[in-house]
C-alpha cells in the first residue's frame, strides 16, 4: 500500500569534531531533505547535505529554548508526513540525555517509519580528548553517566546513589550550574575532598577548555576562568592520568580561532586547521548549483577540436551528464588543457592527460564556473559554455550570525582574491567588527600583495608558514583517498 509518508532518522552528530560521527549517520545526512539540528551538533556537517535540504534550527540555550519540545516533535510529524526524509541531528549520543525517546515516541504515534544511529558520546570522547579516560586498570574498572540538572518532572524520581553503588568514574553533562550541589551531594555521600575533578568545556573541537580541581576547589576555579555550558564534568583519580596523556592540547594550532575565507579549497583548509587542533570555520559558506547542458551542447563538446577545464567541480559535472546520456569519455577530444594543477589532478584521476592551457588560434570550448570564465581568452573562435556557478549558500544565514559573535576569531585565511571580495562583502551582514583587525595568511603573494590592499594590516605568520609548507594538500589527497574506498565500501 502506497503513502505519503517519509522517514526519520535520528542522528548522533558526535560531540563536536565532524571526524568523530558516524558513516551511517554521515549517510543519513547525504539523503536528508529537511535537518532539525540542535546547537550542540557541529553545524559544519551540514555541508555534507543536498543543494535543496533545508534546516532548521532547534538550537537550545541555558534557560532559553530556540524551539520549545513539544514544537520540535510537531515538526519532525509534519516534514515527514509531506513524505520527506528528515534528519534530527542531535550533539553526542541521541539517547544520552538527547530526549531521543520522547521525539520518537511522537513518530511512533502516526506510524511513522524511523531509525537511531548511535553517535559517540561526550563522557568518553571529551574525557579523552582532555587526555582523561574513563576507565584504567589501575584507578576505575567502571563509570557511571549522571545528568548535572533534572528537568522538573523528574526531579523526585530518585536520589543519588551511595558510592558504593557508582562507577569509580563519574560523569556530569551540563552541569556548570548545578556543579556546587553536585560537589556538595558528593561529599555528603562520602566522596574525599581530594578527590580529583575536571570540567571539560566544548570538548574535542579547537576551544576546547579543561579546568581541573578537586572537590573542594573546581567550583571556584570553574568560576574564575567563566567556564560556560556546553561543559563536561569528571569527578574521579582518572583525571590524574591528564598531566601525562593530555594529547590534545599539544597540537600546534590548539585554541587558534581561524577564518577561512570561502571559496573552493575552504573545506580542505578548514579541515587542516581542525586537525591540527584550531578552530576552524569557512564563511561564507558557498553552494555549487551544477548547469544542464543540453543536447546539443554535448555534442558540441565531444566534437571540439580542443577541450579547456577551467574548475575541477566542471569536470564531475560534465562527465557526469556526458555519462547519463550515454557518451563514452574515451571518445572526448584528443587535445585536453587545464587552467590550473588543481583540474590536472582531477583530470588525471580519471585517467585523462591534458596540458597547460594556453593562447592557440584553433578552436576551443571552455568548461568551467561561470563566474570565471569571462576572464580568460584562449582562441580567436573560443565557445564558453558553463557548468555551474558559485552562489553564496544562504542557509548558513543563522549558523554565520551565531559563529560570528559568539568566538572571538583571530585570523582569516585567503586562497585567492575572490575570496578576500566575498569574505568582505558578506562579513558586515553579521557583526559590527572592523575585519580588517584580523590577522591573515594567504596562499600566493598575489592573493598576499591583494589582501593588503584591500587593507588587511598584519600577516599570521605561523598560519602563513604552515600554508607555504603546503601540507594541507596532502591532506586533501588523503582525505579523497579514503572517500573513494568509503564509496566503494558502500556499493
Amino acid at each position: 500500500m502506497k503513502t505519503n509518508k517519509g522517514y526519520v532518522a535520528f542522528v548522533g552528530a558526535g560531540p563536536g569534531d565532524i571526524g568523530l560521527i558516524t558513516a551511517k549517520g554521515m549517510e543519513c545526512l547525504r539523503k536528508a531533505d529537511v535537518v532539525l539540528y540542535d546547537r550542540l551538533a557541529n553545524p559544519r556537517l551540514l555541508r555534507f547535505t543536498k543543494n535543496d535540504c533545508v534546516f532548521i534550527y532547534c538550537g537550545k540555550l541555558p534557560n532559553h529554548h530556540i524551539m520549545r519540545q513539544e514544537k520540535i516533535n510537531e515538526t519532525l510529524v509534519r516534514e515527514s508526513l509531506k513524505g520527506k526524509y528528515v534528519v534530527r541531528l542531535k550533539g553526542g549520543d541521541p539517547s544520552v540525555f538527547g530526549r531521543v525517546g520522547e521525539e520518537a515516541e511522537a513518530i511512533a504515534k502516526y506510524n511513522i517509519p524511523f531509525e537511531i544511529v548511535p553517535g559517540i558520546t561526550a563522557s568518553i570522547a571529551a574525557s579523552i580528548y582532555a587526555g582523561i579516560p574513563v576507565t584504567h586498570r589501575d584507578y576505575s574498572n567502571s563509570f557511571t553517566i549522571r545528568t548535572g540538572h533534572r528537568c522538573k518532572k523528574n526531579e523526585g524520581l530518585t536520589s543519588l546513589p551511595k558510592q558504593e553503588a557508582a562507577g569509580e568514574t563519574l560523569a556530569y553533562y551540563m552541569g556548570v550550574q548545578g556543579l556546587p550541589d553536585i560537589c556538595e551531594q558528593l561529599l555528603l555521600e562520602g566522596y574525599a575532598s581530594n578527590t580529583k575533578a575536571a570540567v571539560i568545556e566544548w570538548g574535542t573541537l579547537g576551544k576546547q577548555r579543561v579546568v581541573e580541581g578537586t572537590l573542594k576547589t573546581i567550583v571556584e576555579k570553574v568560576t574564575e576562568a567563566n567556564v560556560k555550558n556546553p561543559a563536561l564534568t569528571i569527578v574521579g583519580d582518572v583525571v590524574k592520568l591528564r598531566s601525562s596523556i593530555a594529547w590534545f592540547e599539544k597540537k600546534p594550532f590548539y585554541q587558534r580561532k581561524l577564518l577561512i575565507a570561502g571559496d573552493q579549497e575552504e573545506s580542505i583548509l578548514e579541515r587542516h586547521f581542525t586537525i591540527n587542533g584550531a578552530e576552524a570555520y569557512a564563511f561564507p559558506a558557498l553552494l555549487t548549483i551544477p548547469y544542464s547542458f543540453s543536447n546539443e551542447e554535448l555534442q558540441i563538446v565531444m566534437e571540439a577540436e580542443r577541450l579547456i577545464f577551467a574548475s575541477p567541480e566542471g569536470i564531475d559535472i560534465l562527465f557526469s551528464q556526458l555519462f547519463k546520456a550515454g557518451y563514452d569519455i574515451r571518445n572526448l577530444p584528443r587535445r585536453i588543457e587545464h587552467l590550473s594543477e588543481k583540474v590536472r589532478e582531477e583530470l588525471q584521476k580519471r585517467g585523462v592527460h591534458s596540458n597547460k592551457a594556453s593562447f592557440d588560434r584553433s578552436k576551443a570550448v571552455l568548461i568551467g564556473d561561470m563566474q570565471a570564465l569571462t576572464e580568460n581568452t584562449f582562441s580567436n573562435n573560443l565557445l564558453v559554455i558553463p557548468s555551474h556557478h558559485v552562489d553564496i549558500d544562504t542557509r548558513f544565514d543563522e549558523i554565520n550570525e551565531r559563529l560570528l559573535t559568539e568566538d572571538a576569531w583571530e585570523t582569516v585565511v585567503f586562497s585567492n582574491k575572490r575570496s578576500i571580495d566575498l569574505f568582505l562583502q558578506e562579513w558586515n551582514y553579521y557583526t559590527k567588527r572592523d575585519p580588517k583587525e584580523l590577522s591573515f595568511a594567504a596562499i600566493g603573494q598575489s592573493v598576499k600583495k591583494y589582501a593588503l590592499q584591500m587593507g588587511f594590516r598584519r600577516v599570521d605568520e605561523k598560519v602563513q608558514q604552515e600554508l607555504d609548507k603546503k601540507e594541507w594538500m596532502r591532506d586533501h589527497e588523503w582525505t579523497q583517498l579514503y572517500t573513494l574506498d568509503m564509496a566503494a565500501l558502500s556499493l
